[in-house]
């Protein structure tokens, strides 16, 4: 029934029992409600699908080109490789990441166009499609 579900935020329906993330907070539709975790320190990076990831608090994950320990409110301690191959850029989210070179379906954030893209790595540089015409809707 209708009752047990709950929208939020951008308007997404999501089932009773059914979680989810918000930065590093976890969400669950609980009987129609949204309860929401708040104050959870924790560390956001880009997976390889481009979609952001959480680290809670002492775990690991890569950021693309390093790897990383997370201490909490975004800090972290990472390896200090040099990438010069991939793509710095930052996601939809504006969660910053690298991209491999030769990758043609970055999620990035295009701020001269301020708005998200699918985007290319190119030899290190990440070439997005000109103009607002190619800003992708959602």
């Amino acid at each position: 029934s209708s009752g047990i579900n709950a929208e939020y935020g951008d308007m997404r329906v999501f089932q009773h029992g059914e979680s989810w993330n918000v930065g590093c907070e976890e969400c669950v539709c609980l009987s129609g409600e949204v309860l929401c975790s708040e104050n959870t320190p924790c560390c956001l990076y880009v997976q390889p699908n481009g979609e952001t990831g959480r680290a809670l608090v002492d775990e690991g994950f890569n950021d693309g080109c390093n790897n990383c320990n997370c201490f909490g409110d975004d800090s972290a301690a990472c390896t200090l490789k040099f990438c010069p191959m991939m793509c710095s850029y930052n996601n939809w989210d504006l969660v910053f990441g690298y991209a491999k070179d030769g990758d043609d379906s970055v999620q990035a954030y295009d701020s001269d166009s301020n708005c998200p893209k699918i985007c290319s790595c190119e030899k290190g540089e990440l070439k997005c499609d000109e103009g607002e015409h190619s800003c992708i809707m959602f």
